[in-house]
């Protein structure tokens, strides 16, 4: 086992140090792509083709993982909000109108932040070791990911990865909301909820390896195949 010098020890208590040793702990123990392969200890229970992604989430918003329950609460909720600060009239430097704040609400604010929802899926994957990170889209289906490429991950690292932008993005506009007037107000719930339907994909994916419970569960993507594989250990 290494040693950790007096430096290196005061440098855990570090913020930014115990979130890596947390996601370096989850891949102390993680088995190699050829362990989880061979089947002996894991049994490949999914093989998803990024081309079935899209399939793939509109079936696992039927479920009633928390994940996705997460989802659904938040896309409630913004939707409620987002009629109950309808704006009643316009035409002000305070209010530019009903059809400005859908465009910002619905579509350029969501766009703005796709870069910053799909770096906060990238930093998780970098502090956990993974190199071979790439990004990627597929606009037939309307997606935008970050794959880490043979790049082996358990379930507290995936969990991380697949909810980090939907907390944070969603704690900041949440947070913005009590400082901006009553029509930002409304174009922010708008954006909330499209955001939100953004993260649909990462709850699936995230409630399809919690639903194997009492199972070490374990992901790994073959970008230049564009395939995700999933694996649950056997049952004994």
């Amino acid at each position: 086992m290494p040693k950790v010098s007096s430096h290196d020890k005061s440098d855990l208590y570090h913020p930014l140090s115990k979130v890596t040793c947390y996601l370096w702990g989850s891949m102390n123990n993680k088995p190699s792509i050829d362990e989880l392969e061979d089947g002996s200890a894991y049994e490949k229970v999914l093989t998803l083709p990024y081309d079935d992604l899209a399939p793939f989430v509109i079936s696992g918003l039927r479920t009633l993982t928390l994940p996705m329950m997460l989802i659904w609460t938040v896309t409630i909720v913004s939707a409620a909000l987002t009629l109950f600060l309808w704006p009643r009239s316009g035409g002000t430097p305070e209010h530019p109108g009903i059809l400005t704040g859908l465009v910002a609400g619905l579509i350029l604010i969501p766009l703005l932040l796709v870069p910053l929802h799909e770096m906060l899926h990238l930093i998780p994957f970098r502090l956990a070791g993974a190199r071979d990170i790439r990004v990627g889209a597929d606009l037939r289906q309307g997606i935008v990911y970050v794959t880490a490429h043979r790049f082996v991950a358990g379930l507290n690292l995936f969990a991380v990865v697949a909810l980090i932008p939907f907390l944070v993005i969603t704690a900041a506009m949440g947070a913005v909301m009590f400082f901006v007037p009553p029509w930002w107000q409304w174009v922010l719930t708008l954006a909330l909820l499209a955001h939100t339907t953004m993260c649909a994909g990462d709850a699936a994916l995230l409630g399809h390896l919690g639903q194997y419970r009492g199972r070490k569960v374990y992901t790994w993507d073959d970008a230049d195949k564009k395939e995700a594989y999933f694996y649950a250990s056997k049952i004994t």
